[in-house]
């Protein structure tokens, strides 16, 4: 089984484990064939809030849910082993009355209905006036002659969620339109999350998977549209649009036929029209004219198209053009960011070719990483990092259920890819060397020597900055880019130690990441010393005759921790015909402490009195004194 089929098969079966796993507010559960023998019985019997619980079997019937807001499912879980077949005599479900979304089928095969009376629509489902949710079925099997072999909707909004809806089809008549599903009448349906596989339009139909006809503004959003077939003469084999002012979001489109419009045909476009992040390839379209085999527009009207991958056959054969824009004298779409490419023919040609060049769209060979079914994209790919952030309503996460809008290349630059999967690089892995650092004693009011740590990213993707911050009394310069570090280099910080005050100072270099999916920081511990030092001489007061000479020791003293800093002592304030001198004129007080010896020495004519004799000792600008009263008799 190809990767993307594997993915939507993955995503049903979420959808069916998540409709099991829905809490149930149920009023009673009346079990099919327990307490009702049939569905219809049973549905009949309900009230609103009730479920309906079928045992595992085939039922042969044709059912209503008559307006009621009631959950029909399978008591077992498994879809396939509940079934619920139409004979051929009718829709196998119909919801015609009102139906809200609280009206819910899901966890059943529905098969082999059919609109018996060449007028009416949908075989396997029929939505008229009424917004139910339809979830996690098998939808298989059912044909029309008008449209909508599969589900058919009418005016409505319903919820339309993780089914498959494989092999239906409409044989009987011409001009049908839908033989997977068929939106026709304003409304606001939701078709998210399936898998659209082998429908057909044939003879000569329109849209083999999905047709939209004045349908309002549908969604239809990571469905996987494949294998399905227009019939001769017709137009979109995936999906047929015509006056609709859908939103086309992030599908697989691809292996899909038609003569006109392999992957989508816009038959009539609308300025509302938004097509957006698909991954539309390897659609076929009649040899006989080989264009627009991704994308054909007869009436774009403005209709929008962005950030989506419009891939020809990737085999070579005919000359086949991605997309197609007929010249008919009305607006074509706008095209925003594509990569329309085809190996053996042009990427955009008619009436919208050279948009080559042009708002961001490319003609490069996608380099998916298997054109057979697994298109993600090879890290070489021109469409990684080119698509447009600002597109309207871009998915939050891709077909895969990743993160969108990442830096795919490595260039520190957040950008969504094109198409419906985002290139997942890695991660960044960042780490500071080394993680802590510890500053010597530095004076209040003073700045150390920077002291440098490197961060380095070993992973593939770029740790994108979204702050760098130190704490304390700390300062930091760096060598980094302003958007991040690229996996795969690092870069240096200088680190400055400036404390406010005495003591242990504390902090944090931290830096933080953008994108969500790296390691959220990376931190450095940062430690210093605010450190000084004091003055005091060996006694409060000394005495010193006339010729004579005195010695007065002078420490030096650590203040909060080790002063290894040198300090410059000198002495002022003598009477005359006196002077002073110190043994040491520098010294360090380090850990322990310094002194110095101070000679005062006097002349036979020194004026008697006392004296302060200051002592100042000087590191840097850091500067304290202290003095000495000396009297002279």
């Amino acid at each position: 089984m190809p990767p993307v089929e594997r993915a939507s098969l993955v995503g049903f079966l979420f959808a069916v484990v998540f409709f099991f796993a829905m809490p149930c507010f149920a009023q009673n559960t009346i079990h099919v064939p327990a307490d009702q023998p049939t569905i219809q019985g049973a549905i009949n019997a309900a009230s609103n809030g009730d479920t309906v619980l079928i045992a595992p079997g085939t039922y042969y019937e044709n059912i209503n849910f008559m307006g009621k807001a009631i959950t029909v499912t399978s008591s077992s879980g498994a879809v396939s082993q509940t079934i619920i077949d139409g004979g051929k005599k009718g829709n196998v479900v119909t919801f015609n009355n009102s139906e809200g979304p609280n009206s819910v089928i899901g966890g059943l095969t529905l098969q082999n209905g059919s609109d018996v009376s060449n007028a009416a629509l949908g075989g396997g489902i029929f939505v008229g006036s009424a917004s139910p949710t339809i979830i996690g079925n098998l939808i298989q099997n059912n044909t029309t002659c008008s449209g909508g072999a599969g589900i058919f909707v009418y005016f409505s909004s319903p919820v339309i969620r993780g089914n498959i809806i494989r092999n239906n089809y409409s044989a009987q008549c011409s001009g049908v339109i839908g033989g997977g599903i068929y939106l026709v009448g304003s409304g606001s349906a939701q078709i998210i999350g399936n898998s659209i596989t082998d429908n057909s339009t044939a003879p000569s139909g329109m849209g083999g998977g999905i047709g939209l006809n004045s349908s309002g503004t549908p969604v239809i959003k990571n469905n996987t549209i494949t294998r399905n077939i227009a019939g001769n003469g017709s137009e979109g084999g995936g999906v047929w649009i015509n006056a609709a002012q859908a939103t086309i979001a992030q599908n697989l489109i691809y292996n899909n036929s038609a003569d006109q419009g392999g992957g989508i045909h816009i038959f009539s476009g609308d300025p509302g029209l938004l097509i957006l992040s698909n991954t539309i390839v390897n659609n076929s379209v009649a040899s006989s004219s080989p264009l627009g085999s991704a994308i054909y527009a007869a009436r774009g009207l403005s209709s929008q198209l962005t950030d989506n991958l419009l891939v020809g056959p990737l085999t070579q054969g005919a000359p086949y053009s991605a997309v197609y824009c007929e010249s008919n004298g009305q607006p074509i779409p706008v095209f925003v960011s594509n990569d329309a490419f085809t190996p053996n023919g042009a990427g955009f040609s008619g009436a919208c070719g050279g948009q080559i060049g042009q708002n961001g769209n490319i003609s490069a060979d996608p380099l998916f990483m298997d054109p057979a079914g697994d298109f993600r994209l090879q890290q070489a790919s021109a469409a990684i990092d080119a698509g447009t952030n600002s597109a309207p309503n871009l998915p939050q996460t891709d077909f895969a259920g990743n993160p969108r809008i990442l830096d795919g290349n490595n260039d520190c630059i957040s950008t969504v890819d094109m198409g419906a999967y985002e290139a997942q690089l890695g991660i960044a892995s960042v780490t500071f060397s080394p993680n802590s650092v510890t500053f010597a004693g530095q004076v209040p009011g003073t700045s150390s020597s920077p002291q440098s740590v490197t961060l380095s990213n070993t992973g593939a993707a770029c740790f994108q900055f979204s702050g760098i911050g130190v704490a304390g009394d700390f300062s930091q310069t760096n060598t980094c880019s302003a958007a991040g570090l690229r996996g795969g280099t690092s870069c240096s910080f200088n680190v400055t130690f400036s404390p406010t005050a005495l003591g242990t100072r504390l902090g944090n270099l931290d830096i933080s990441d953008s994108d969500g999916i790296s390691p959220a920081s990376a931190s450095v511990s940062l430690s210093g010393l605010g450190v000084d030092f004091f003055l005091f001489p060996s006694g409060n007061g000394f005495t010193v005759k006339h010729g004579q000479s005195i010695q007065i020791t002078i420490s030096v003293s650590p203040n909060s921790g080790p002063f290894n800093f040198p300090v410059a002592l000198s002495c002022s304030g003598l009477p005359a015909k006196s002077s002073c001198a110190l043994s040491q004129s520098s010294v360090i007080p380090g850990n322990n402490g310094a002194m110095s010896v101070m000679t005062v020495s006097t002349a036979g004519n020194t004026p008697r009195g006392s004296y302060n004799v200051l002592v100042v000792g000087k590191s840097g600008t850091d500067v304290h004194s202290t003095q000495v009263l000396v009297s002279v008799n």
